[in-house]
């Protein structure tokens, strides 16, 4: 996987991560709280999780395929993500933690949950994002950057200095997240 390639993965799987909490919370709430640690529309979580899913998982989805039934491989996979997804969010939630001074996550309140960090419901989730990560965004963003590798650069450069100046104005303080920017029109953040 190429750097350009590594930043395309990572800016779709955190702006889904982003759009999948946003819609969430219209349904757990019943309106638009928007969920993001930076101003634009990403969550970086997703963004990690994504990569290391593909990154470990694709080279053993490869070997095992076809030398088992396709059932066999998928429980296999759901296994895996299952665990990739819970160990990078609990390492994300002590990095956020240590980085922030907060967790921007609670799952204090759902069942059997390691310190509000981790729950097997929550994960359950992340497993089918997991599987779509791997078996069809993956593919498609490999396909189209071998088909044009020179515009898969050039985007992959934007978006690399958009989240770097994203991630660089806001640690300056010249402006706050999401929940700031969206009190005035009626959209609430956490």
């Amino acid at each position: 996987m190429t750097a350009s390639v590594t930043v395309i993965l990572f800016t779709l799987f955190s702006f889904a991560g982003w759009i999948y909490e946003t819609v969430e919370n219209v349904f757990t709430f019943g309106g638009l709280y928007l969920r993001a640690s930076l101003m634009l529309p990403w969550c970086p979580i997703y963004g990690v999780g994504g990569l290391v899913i593909v990154g470990v998982l694709e080279p053993l989805r490869c070997r095992i395929m076809g030398r088992m039934p396709r059932w066999a491989e998928i429980v296999i996979i759901c296994a895996c993500v299952y665990l990739l997804t819970s160990a990078v969010e609990l390492g994300g939630s002590y990095a956020c933690e240590a980085i922030m001074g907060y967790v921007p996550w609670d799952y204090s309140h759902a069942w059997m949950n390691f310190q509000g960090r981790i729950a097997p419901a929550y994960t359950l989730r992340f497993v089918v994002l997991g599987l779509v990560a791997l078996y069809i965004v993956y593919p498609l963003v490999i396909k189209r950057a071998r088909r044009n590798p020179q515009t898969t650069c050039t985007i992959a450069i934007v978006i690399a200095l958009l989240l770097v100046a994203d991630a660089a104005l806001q640690a300056a303080g010249v402006w706050q997240p999401v929940k700031d920017a969206l009190v005035p029109l009626g959209i609430n953040h956490w």
